[in-house]
């Protein structure tokens, strides 16, 4: 899936900018024949929300079903001068299908599922080999496997007791451990390389606390324990799925809710409470991460400008900047927060004191 920040370039582009997000699942009959009638619907909806013909045939002659895919499952996608800018598929149905022109993309869609996406490792590991696979919460299937083959020896020998067993014990206990810092290592360099948010140990119970055992600071601070070996004869492979996405959801819900106590702590040193007091910030570019709760802040609207500082009031706000145009103020403040390098975390109505719209922590 898209990331936020990897659209940043294309944010500085002017528009008119059309913005379509709509449930394309082929599973039933009722979806695929929607499906079959989606390029017409949306390419006559994009007229009548002021987008020009070319943007209009360019909706029409889309693929949009997702045919293959497990539903349910959405496309996003961006339109720019007739030009198909973006087009991604999305996990879950929409909340509400989107079909907009403005004067900036509205990223909400991308953004709420980005807040619930979480890319990780799982470890499954036996007492000589073990599979590492890279996962996004978002993505249908691995990014990444790789397989580790340790060593065998003295692991299926049964020795006949006495003084030859402790030595036989003490040698498979010296391998079962070098294979686990084996394993271990190639855990602490993909975390090294960045991008892990989270670390899920499985399989065998003595080989998952080797390889515990020798993680680093850093990937032991990422990582949970699945207690459940998938590779077992007769392991229950959708409960084990199941184990891994709870782990899965529950980190995700645990960045927002850090989010929002950092908040709390830094109020008036390193976080910014309240609407204006975050507007202004991530006007000067000061903002760490965004903190939206888009209900919160329905009906409300900004001025998109074309350059730094990416968001006004009013136009006497503007610095200089070329105005585009009043936008949606959620579109526009997830705009703002990609083109200065800030992070963004959604939260539901409620979360920020006081009722407020947005928050922020704050770089400096």
């Amino acid at each position: 899936m898209l990331s936020l920040k990897s659209l940043a370039e294309t944010l500085r582009e002017p528009g008119p900018w059309c913005t379509v997000h709509a449930e394309v699942s082929t599973g039933t009959v009722a979806t695929h024949e929607a499906t079959e009638v989606l390029a017409n619907n949306v390419s006559r909806a994009v007229t009548e929300a002021g987008g020009s013909d070319a943007d209009a045939r360019a909706a029409e002659q889309l693929q949009w079903a997702a045919i293959g895919e497990p539903g349910p499952v959405s496309r996003f996608v961006l339109i720019r001068n007739g030009q198909v800018v973006v087009n991604e598929l999305l996990p879950g149905a929409p909340g509400r299908p989107v079909v907009e022109v403005g004067p900036i993309p509205d990223l909400l869609p991308l953004a709420e599922v980005q807040n619930t996406d979480v890319e990780y490792l799982l470890v499954q590991a036996e007492r000589a080999d073990a599979e590492i696979g890279r996962y996004r919460a978002s993505a249908r299937s691995a990014l990444g496997s790789e397989e580790l083959h340790g060593e065998t020896e003295n692991l299926t020998k049964v020795p006949l007791g006495g003084y030859s067993q402790g030595k036989y014990q003490h040698r498979t206990e010296e391998v079962w451990r070098r294979n686990g810092a084996d394993v271990a290592a190639e855990v602490n360099r993909l975390v090294e390389e960045g991008g892990v948010q989270l670390v899920v140990l499985a399989g065998d119970e003595r080989a998952r606390l080797m390889v515990q055992e020798a993680l680093s600071e850093r990937a032991a601070g990422l990582a949970q324990a699945v207690d459940m070996n998938s590779s077992a004869p007769g392991a229950d492979q959708e409960r084990f799925a199941e184990e891994v996405d709870a782990v899965v959801a529950e980190t995700a819900g645990r960045r927002a809710q850090d989010a929002l106590t950092r908040v709390a702590d830094g109020i008036g040193r390193s976080s910014a409470g309240g609407w204006a007091e975050t507007v202004n910030a991530l006007r000067e570019a000061r903002v760490g991460t965004l903190v939206l709760c888009p209900e919160a802040i329905q009906g409300k609207s900004l001025l998109a400008l074309g350059a730094e500082p990416w968001i006004a009031e009013s136009e006497d706000g503007a610095v200089g900047a070329p105005p585009l145009g009043e936008a949606d103020a959620a579109a526009a403040l997830l705009r703002a927060a990609v083109l200065t390098n800030a992070d963004t975390v959604l939260v539901p109505s409620g979360a920020l004191d006081g009722g407020s719209a947005a928050a922020a922590l704050l770089r400096w």
